[in-house]
């Protein structure tokens, strides 16, 4: 009919859309994306959205990963010491000393800690630890070094006929034997056998009597 017209259905302000649109936007910019922790334990800050844009802060490795594999490889290798300290001088070795009294101020320290052996053994023994660590990926086990004679006599008095050397007489007292230990200790193990092929070339050997009588594969002696 003439002079009426159907009510048509408003439609959405274009100025409406364009706000719930840009709000959307911004919720899902700051939502965090994996979950996950940052460096110091607590949970990772988002990075900021500005016009649907996200801005990452400057002072943030942009990518993590990579930063923590970088800090492994600068890490140094924990390689053992090849020398001796300083004050440790292989030319004032001597026997100077009875059997079982050097002064602890005429002994050189080992790398392993509490051991110590006189100074020309203790320098050969530094390069052979360090040759046995890169066979083997560990510095070598000592379980005694240079013995007083108050601990050889207890030793002597605790273990069975023929298995210690009398007060005076043990090279350990002398500072130039070691016993050993992981795995050298077993006969026939590849840590044993490695020293048998190499000990030689830093002065040290396995005595011939430690072989039968009695069988001490453990232990060592430094003949320069």
């Amino acid at each position: 009919m003439i002079g009426r017209h159907r009510k048509k259905r408003p439609e959405p302000a274009p100025v409406l859309s364009v706000v719930l649109a840009s709000a959307f936007a911004g919720a899902v910019a700051l939502a965090p994306l994996d979950g996950g922790s940052g460096e110091a334990g607590g949970p990772s800050e988002p990075a900021r959205a500005v016009a649907g844009h996200s801005v990452q802060k400057s002072d943030q490795p942009s990518e993590r990963p990579s930063g923590r594999a970088e800090q492994r490889s600068a890490r140094p290798a924990n390689d053992p010491p090849s020398e001796p300290p300083a004050e440790c001088d292989p030319s004032d070795a001597g026997s100077k000393h009875p059997n079982g009294r050097i002064p602890q101020d005429d002994l050189c320290p080992l790398p392993q800690r509490g051991e110590s052996l006189r100074a020309d053994a203790a320098a050969a023994f530094y390069k052979l630890n360090v040759a046995y660590h890169k066979r083997f990926g560990e510095q070598m086990c000592v379980r005694s070094s240079y013995r007083s004679y108050e601990k050889q006599r207890q030793l002597y008095q605790r273990m069975p006929a023929g298995m210690a050397a009398r007060p005076g007489n043990s090279k350990h007292g002398n500072g130039i034997a070691v016993d050993l230990c992981g795995g050298v200790q077993n006969g026939g193990s590849p840590q044993f056998k490695w020293l048998e092929a190499n000990s030689k070339k830093y002065g040290w050997i396995h005595p011939a009597w430690a072989y039968s009588s009695p069988y001490e594969p453990w232990h060592w002696e430094y003949r320069g």
